[in-house]
């Protein structure tokens, strides 16, 4: 009889966070802290504003979405984080450099929140 194996291997646990692909958002849909910054600003019309949807990887459960604005010009962005049945997680917007297109903005701004203690 062939070597059987007790028990099969277990299967790789995924752990961490993942989020969908960012979609174009409106001034309308992203979260009024990270709107009344763009508000502020003299030339908004040429920021670029994306939401992605955030989720936990291991279980699936929805933890929230980045609200980011980004400046193609200078390379600016600027990212809120909001947590789905949590008050405010960010107390504001967090500023940063980023470049590449909506993907690479995205990414940056996951590694921001994850060093900042807010996402695994």
């Amino acid at each position: 009889m062939p070597y059987m194996p007790i028990a099969r291997p277990r299967a790789v646990e995924l752990s961490g966070t993942y989020w969908t692909p960012p979609t174009r958002a409106t001034m309308a849909e992203i979260h009024p802290l990270l709107m009344a910054i763009l508000i502020m600003l003299p030339h908004r019309q040429g920021w670029s504003l994306y939401s992605a949807d955030v989720y936990d990887m291991g279980s699936g459960d929805p933890l929230g979405y980045f609200d980011i604005a980004f400046e193609p010009t200078t390379l600016r962005a600027c990212g809120f984080y909001n947590a789905v049945g949590s008050s405010a997680v960010m107390r504001r917007p967090i500023w940063f450099q980023s470049h590449g297109n909506e993907n690479d903005v995205v990414q940056a701004f996951y590694q921001l929140v994850r060093e900042a203690g807010h996402v695994d």
